[in-house]
């Protein structure tokens, strides 16, 4: 039983209940397990997993990192979300020892023991570079999802000398179905898992996922096709905004502001008499921000540029920790 190779560090009794109970749900009767989709562009909803299918993906993952019956795995990812439930199945499927460690922004912080596998948001691998670069490197497989990763966060990962993946996925395919080598600048593709291809139309990814059961899905993410089994990720086409005609989007443009802002921002859009919409810049937080635009201009149409900064307390975010774009820009009042 994967109860006799857990090891608790996180003390909260809630931490430990909701483990022991997704236990209990897995080694039920049940051939199914209650999940929630994320809600990042839209309301969030509950779905039914088959536990089989969820085998099929964690078999896959544990295959691709080359784990091995023994490992340490550690689990920072609340068990309410897809990646956490997923934690704990490829520790029940692969025979790994697992550490439960705190949900925090800087989870290796009271680690001690030897990690070998762990799965993080941006955020959490962000700190872990800058606080924690020797215990990260030290661990032989990285997995980073539920939002994009920085140009900053890839240059510190080169210069850290950490290796990690970022992945693409959902909790309809029940967890990811590629993987990108973070801070890997000659090769920005993610790659399918062994047995799941990928089309495109009108620059929109469609996952073909046999072995689960998906044909032919079609998502909102625009990408560039390289074969069928990669892609170069672009952004999500239901994000797109549209100023004087003008297809931006956001995602690109918040990958070259990071490199200027050390806060949570997002970039959004509010209505114009004239261009129908225009770039604004929301921060999360009180910090006064402002732009070099002439800087930016090397790098940013002048449409992109954002024309207005707006300061909102707390963003809106989702179960997984995404910032979630449509309630927060909600938050502003103005709208």
């Amino acid at each position: 039983m994967i109860s006799e190779r857990i090891t608790f560090i996180d003390t909260i009794p809630e931490r430990k209940s909701e483990v022991q109970n997704f236990i209990a749900e897995w080694y039920s009767t049940s051939d199914v397990i209650q999940a929630n989709t994320s809600g990042s562009t839209g309301l969030a909803k509950t779905i039914s997993l088959e536990k089989s299918k969820m085998i099929i993906s964690a078999k896959k993952t544990l295959s691709f990192l080359g784990l091995k019956k023994g490992d340490t795995a550690l689990l920072c990812l609340s068990i309410s979300t897809i990646a956490g439930k997923m934690m704990l199945v490829r520790a029940i499927v692969g025979e790994l020892n697992l550490v439960i460690g705190p949900i925090d922004s800087n989870p290796l912080q009271q680690i001690r023991q030897r990690i070998d596998f762990v799965a993080m948001v941006p955020l959490q691998f962000q700190n872990s570079i800058e606080n924690n670069s020797e215990k990260l490197k030290a661990i032989k497989a990285i997995i980073v999802g539920g939002g994009p990763i920085s140009s900053k966060m890839e240059n510190q990962a080169i210069t850290s000398n950490v290796k990690a993946f970022q992945t693409y996925g959902m909790t309809e395919t029940i967890s990811h179905v590629a993987l990108r080598e973070i801070g890997n600048k000659k090769d920005l593709r993610y790659h399918a898992l062994e047995g799941i291809s990928f089309s495109e139309q009108n620059e929109q990814l469609i996952i073909n996922y046999p072995e689960i059961g998906i044909v032919d899905l079609h998502t909102t993410d625009l990408v560039t096709l390289s074969n069928s089994t990669s892609f170069e990720w672009i952004g999500r086409a239901d994000f797109i905004i549209n100023v004087g005609g003008i297809k931006l989007n956001p995602e690109e443009i918040e990958k070259v502001l990071a490199d200027y802002i050390s806060v949570p921002f997002i970039i959004s859009s509010i209505k114009d008499d004239k261009l129908g919409e225009i770039i604004i810049l929301l921060i999360e937080g009180n910090d006064c921000v402002v732009l070099d635009e002439i800087a930016l201009q090397e790098k940013l149409t002048k449409f992109a540029i954002p024309k207005s900064t707006y300061n909102i307390p707390v963003f809106s975010r989702t179960l997984s920790g995404k910032i979630n774009r449509i309630e927060t820009l909600k938050l502003l009042h103005i709208i």
